[in-house]
């Protein structure tokens, strides 16, 4: 059996963490290899992160692509759809649309063919990263101390909100409500975020989050599983 290269190009490091713990042993179990890293967007100074102008991750991606041409190769994204910059291919037409899954189904298949390579499948986040912890919320009560009242009153606030629903703005974003309630939060993502996850369990954020579980088939289809 053939392994195959599974490269997973992520917007942070709470992301990549992320991916290293809780998708790259599930996903080694389907005969990929997994290659985590996070998005350059300043090759001269050496700076990755955020995806603040889609040319940078276009561009960061084509040198991907570049450098592993086989077909034996894919080439994956983790970003979030918050604060996704409006030169985004197909932002307009999925600015049109209130249901969170229409706007960004239109938006990764505009990022599909705007890259151009039947290697590439894209995946963004509704409506960023930690919409998984909403899964699960007590995995950040039992990591934060004395958060009990704060975990209530966040749960209060999303109330009849799948993990995936909650939205974009500025201050109801799923970040902004962790951190107004868990101020702590804010400078302790990757400690903290990405262990939450890992905890939570992949069966758990494959169950709440339907588009989630829809990328994480698509990964498993690009490979075999392992016969033990």
């Amino acid at each position: 059996m053939a392994w195959r290269r599974l490269y997973i190009t992520v917007e942070g490091q709470t992301e990549r963490k992320f991916a290293d713990d809780v998708l790259k042993p599930h996903l080694t179990q389907y005969s990929l290899d997994v290659r985590t890293r996070v998005v350059v967007t300043n090759r001269k100074l050496g700076k990755r992160g955020g995806v603040l102008d889609f040319a940078k991750i276009r561009d960061d991606l084509n040198r991907l692509l570049r450098e592993d041409r086989s077909d034996e190769a894919f080439f994956t994204t983790m970003v979030d759809l918050y604060a996704l910059p409006s030169e985004f291919p197909g932002w307009i037409e999925a600015r049109g649309k209130t249901v969170p899954t229409e706007r960004v189904s239109i938006l990764e298949e505009a990022f599909c063919a705007e890259m151009g390579d039947k290697r590439f499948y894209p995946y963004i986040q509704l409506h960023e990263f930690e919409a998984l912890l909403y899964c699960d919320l007590f995995q950040l009560q039992n990591r934060i101390p004395n958060s009990e009242r704060a975990i209530a009153e966040l749960l209060r606030d999303v109330a009849g909100l799948s993990p995936e629903d909650i939205n974009e703005g500025p201050t109801t974003a799923p970040s902004k409500r962790i951190i107004r309630y868990l101020p702590l939060y804010e400078k302790t993502k990757v400690r903290i975020g990405a262990p939450a996850a890992a905890t939570i369990g992949l069966h758990t954020l494959r169950n709440r989050c339907p588009h989630f579980d829809e990328w994480v088939r698509k990964l498993e289809g690009l490979g075999e599983p392992l016969i033990i």
